[in-house]
C-alpha cells in the first residue's frame, strides 16, 4: 500500500512543475518611446546685397583759365620795349607831311588786383621831353628849344586820376579797352585828358597802347616861323605803346 501514495506523490509533483512550465512569462513592459524633439526654428535666409550701381562717369569740366595767384601785382614799364609818340601834319615846302616824333624813354607803373581788376592803378607816367625825335634834326632842334622848352620842362607827365570801363573779373590773356583819365602836363600847363587803351595782361607782362589827341592851343604850344613850314595842325595826337613786367 505505500508503494502506490508514493507513486501518488510523484504524479502530483510531476503536475505542479508542468503546470508551472506551462504558465506564461509575464510580457516585460515596454520602453518608453522619447517624444521626438521640436524643431528648432529655422533661421530666415540673410537678404542678399543688391550690386552697387555702375558709376557712369562723368566729363570733367573744362577749368576757365585762372587769376595768378598773387592777386595784387606790380608791373613795370620796360623802356627798351615801350614808346611814347606825338602825330601832327604840317605842309613842308607845300608838301603835306606828317611828323611822328618818338622816344623810349618812358617811366611808370602799373599796379593791377587780379580778384577786382577794377582796383588796378597807374602811376604817374613820365616821358623825356628832350629825346623826342622826328626825321629831320632841325625840326628837333626846334622841338625843344622853341616848342617844349626843355631846358626848363625835361619831363612831360601825366597823372592818372580815374580808370573807367573795367571789368569786374578778367581772365589772364584777355584783351580789354577801357579809358585812363588824368592831368597831363606839358611844360608849366596841366589840363585833364582821356586816353582810350586797349591792353592785353597775363601774370608776368602787360602789353597796350594808349591813344588822345590834345590841341596845342591848350597848352600855349606855338611853332616858331621857319622857312617852308607852313599849316601847322591845332590837334596833335599822343600815343603810348607799352609793355609792362612784372616786379
Amino acid at each position: 500500500m505505500r508503494k502506490p501514495r508514493f507513486q501518488y506523490a510523484l504524479i502530483t509533483v510531476a503536475a505542479v512543475l508542468t503546470t508551472a512550465a506551462c504558465a506564461p512569462t509575464p510580457a516585460s513592459a515596454p520602453t518608453p518611446t522619447q517624444p521626438p524633439a521640436p524643431a528648432q526654428p529655422t533661421e530666415p535666409p540673410t537678404p542678399t546685397a543688391a550690386p552697387a550701381p555702375a558709376e557712369t562717369p562723368t566729363a570733367e569740366p573744362t577749368a576757365p583759365a585762372e587769376a595768378p595767384a598773387a592777386q595784387v601785382i606790380v608791373y613795370q614799364i620796360d623802356p627798351t620795349a615801350s614808346e611814347a609818340s606825338f602825330t601832327i601834319n604840317e605842309e613842308l615846302f607845300n608838301v603835306p607831311t606828317t611828323v611822328v616824333g618818338v622816344t623810349s624813354k618812358v617811366g611808370g607803373s602799373i599796379r593791377v588786383d587780379w580778384s577786382n581788376p577794377a582796383n588796378t592803378e597807374i602811376s604817374k607816367l613820365e616821358i623825356d621831353a628832350a629825346d623826342f625825335k622826328t626825321d629831320n634834326e632841325n625840326r628837333n632842334r626846334a622841338i625843344r628849344r622853341f616848342i617844349l622848352q626843355t631846358d626848363q620842362h625835361p619831363k612831360i607827365e601825366f597823372a592818372p586820376t580815374k580808370i573807367d570801363d573795367l571789368p569786374a573779373s578778367v581772365t589772364p590773356g584777355q584783351t580789354l579797352s577801357f579809358k585812363v583819365t588824368g592831368d597831363l602836363k606839358i611844360r608849366d600847363i596841366s589840363k585833364p585828358a582821356t586816353f582810350n587803351v586797349t591792353a592785353t595782361a597775363d601774370e608776368t607782362r602787360i602789353s597796350g597802347e594808349a591813344t588822345t589827341v590834345i590841341t596845342r592851343d591848350a597848352y600855349a604850344l606855338s611853332i616858331p616861323s621857319v622857312p617852308g613850314v607852313a599849316n601847322v595842325t591845332n590837334e596833335v595826337t599822343l600815343t603810348l605803346k607799352f609793355v609792362a613786367t612784372r616786379q
